[in-house]
Order: structure tokens, then sequence, then C-alpha cells
């Protein structure tokens, strides 16, 4: 009797011991299965008309290539099928002097944000003097006048190219002339939507397009600004442009030009910070 006794609470001790186990492997999974990644910020461009202005403003226009000729307007910035639409064309415009129009928007004052992960879904339309770009440039100018303050082009296109360009910009990388040695010439599936995105850490950014890793700009050991400006919040711009600099000149008969955005989505690590 006495042994029944012992084996029968050895058994229970067991069964108790299993549960409890159990439950700690269930919080355990629980935990393991938070997202690595908290949803911020996402436009789906699923109304018509007028972009979300709560979100978004107009590039305005200024002396730099991408940006002479950008138009503050809804035809040349508007929502329809559930896409985002951004044109370029050489149609005229009542007093306003310039050969071509094109539409950009931002989130510069709307939302920024220091570390994440962002995903664009877009395609374009390519054209001899095109410059489609999804890009980010920080809130404030912390360490000086572009270069210096740096720049993130997770995507742009020129011309009638096979390849985007994904590219770092600070005061280390970038020459007199503009020109980047941080960059990847990425292929990407022509005259179809695809995914641009990259993941931005405090110690690297990396540039995806659909999801496969293409190139990984690392934190130099002891950088300075010069090197490592991206401990700022930075903001996102899409645009379409063309004409002037990198593309070169416009032919007229490739026109309209327009990238067409499905959506854009960014994330943080739960530890991250987003400035609104």
């Amino acid at each position: 009797m006495k042994n029944t006794f012992i084996i029968l609470m050895s058994y229970i001790i067991m069964l108790l011991g299993c549960k409890a186990t159990s439950r700690f492997s269930e919080n355990i999974s629980q935990k393991n299965k938070e997202p690595k990644w908290k949803l911020v910020f996402e436009d789906s461009f699923n109304s018509r008309g007028d972009f979300n202005q709560k979100k978004w403003t107009f590039s305005p226009r200024g002396n730099s290539p991408w940006s002479k000729y950008l138009t503050p307007s809804s035809k040349y910035v508007y929502q329809s099928g559930g896409s985002l639409m951004l044109m370029m064309d050489n149609q005229k415009i009542d007093e306003d002097n310039v050969p071509y129009h094109s539409g950009g928007i931002q989130t510069k004052g709307k939302f920024s944000f220091l570390y994440g992960k962002v995903e664009v879904k877009a395609k374009f339309k390519s054209g001899k003097g095109a410059w489609p770009a999804i890009w980010m440039m920080p809130e404030k100018s912390t360490y000086g006048t572009w270069p210096n303050s740096g720049e993130i082009d997770i995507m742009e296109q020129v011309n009638f190219e096979k390849v985007a360009h994904q590219t770092i910009h600070n005061a280390s990388v970038t020459n007199s002339k503009g020109n980047s040695s941080a960059t990847h010439a990425a292929k990407y599936k022509l005259n179809d939507f695809n995914i641009y995105g990259i993941i931005w850490t405090p110690k690297y950014i990396q540039f995806y397009v659909n999801n496969i890793l293409q190139y990984t700009y690392n934190k130099p050991e002891n950088a300075d600004y010069k090197t490592w400006p991206f401990d700022q919040p930075f903001y996102l711009i899409l645009n379409q442009s063309g004409g002037l600099g990198w593309p070169g000149a416009i032919l007229d008969a490739d026109l309209p030009f327009n990238i067409q955005v499905d959506w854009v989505k960014v994330y943080q690590e739960n530890k991250s910070r987003t400035y609104f």
C-alpha cells in the first residue's frame, strides 16, 4: 500500500510539472509570436481624387533638377483605381512658363521616423528623360545642407534602364558632382508592380526589391556625421520627374510619364520612435 501511495503521488507531481512546463512553453511561444515590426504608417490610396492631406503634402518646386517642374495640382498627383498616380507631361499651364509639369508628394511635417522598415509597391512607365523616384530626406538638416545630412534613395529609375538604383548619399560617399559610391543597380520586373524597400537600423541600411536583399550600407567603425548622418528622423518622398540632371532631355513622343503607387507601408520595432 505504501509503495502504491508513493507511485500515485509521483504520478500527480509529474502531471503538475508537465502542466506547468506546458504553460511556460505556451508563454514563451506566445512571446515569440509577437511581430518584430509594428505598422506605424500606411496609405493604400483607395479613395478617388486628391491624396490624403493628413499624411502628405505636395513636394514644392525648387532649383534641383528633380524639382524644377513639380506642379502642385491634382492633375499631376491624384488617386484613381486604388493607386496614387504621379504624372509628367508637356502641356501648357497659364502663367506657369515651364516646358514640363510633374507631380510629387512628401510626408515632411506630417510624418517622419527614426529607424524601421519601408515598403512601397509601385510601377512606372519608362521613357527617354523619365526619372521616377521613391526616397527619403531628413526632417531637419541637422548636419548641414545636402549631402551632409544624408539621403536614402529607395528606388530611382532613369530612361529605359532595366535596373532600379538604390543609393545612399552623405558627405563621405557623395562627390562634388552629386554622384555616390554607395549605390547598387537592382533588377526589377519590367512593366509591372514591384515592392521596393529598406530596413534601417542604428547599424546598417539594407535595400530590397521584392523582398530580396540587394545591398547593405553598414555604419563604419568610429563613424561621424560624414559617414553616418542617419541617426535623425527622415520623411518620405514619391515623385515623377525628368528632363533635367541625371536622365537628360525628354523625348516628347514618350510622354506622358507616370509612376503608379499601389501602397506605402512603414514599420518600426516597438522600441523605436516615430515622430508625428
